[in-house]
């Protein structure tokens, strides 16, 4: 596994060292940064794929890319920095991907940010407020059908056998009953 991942570093290295080279246009960098980000990211090498996703990040609010070009980042900053455990962070970057989904009326924006928003509460000790974003994801996942739904499932029954150990039993019945509910349907 280290033998796989020192190339890709040296690779990653090159995008980026590439990137500081010759600055070139915006969108290039922009490019060259969301490639870095993938790079790192499938390598597993996540302090280098927030700060290759955070990069493309500041080029996108700088030139003011487009509302669902930049949500889409951020929640993909914010999921990496849950990854990395850093979920104060994490929260930030989701909260403001939830804003401009919601401003934009983008339903599927807002399951995808609100469902990565439980498990960083959840990773705060905050359950009570994870699952009060899995019940504002709930009826949004009505237009969702097969793998949407099966994952959904699974952080709902994720917080239904989690929040049954803490004794929050009412919380824990709901959320293993939309668990199902969303597992038995297409």
């Amino acid at each position: 596994m280290l033998s796989r991942r020192k190339p890709a570093a040296l690779a990653l290295a090159l995008v980026i060292g590439l990137g500081a080279c010759d600055a070139g246009s915006s969108r290039e960098e922009y490019a060259r940064q969301l490639s870095a980000c993938s790079l790192a990211e499938s390598n597993g090498l996540l302090d280098a794929a927030v700060q290759a996703c955070g990069a493309a990040l500041a080029i996108a609010e700088k030139k003011r890319y487009a509302t669902d070009a930049v949500a889409a980042l951020l929640l993909r900053v914010g999921r990496l920095e849950r990854q990395r455990g850093n979920f104060v962070q994490a929260e930030v970057l989701l909260l403001r991907s939830l804003a401009l989904a919601e401003a934009a009326d983008e339903p599927r924006a807002e399951v995808a940010v609100l469902l990565e928003l439980a498990p960083v509460l959840a990773g705060q000790d905050r359950w009570l407020d994870g699952v009060q974003m899995l019940e504002r994801a709930m009826p949004l996942l009505a237009g969702f059908n097969g793998e949407g739904r099966r994952s959904a499932a699974d952080v709902f029954r994720a917080f239904g056998v989690r929040l049954a150990l803490l004794g929050h039993d009412e919380q824990a019945e709901w959320c293993t009953a939309a668990a199902r509910e969303l597992a038995a349907s297409p």
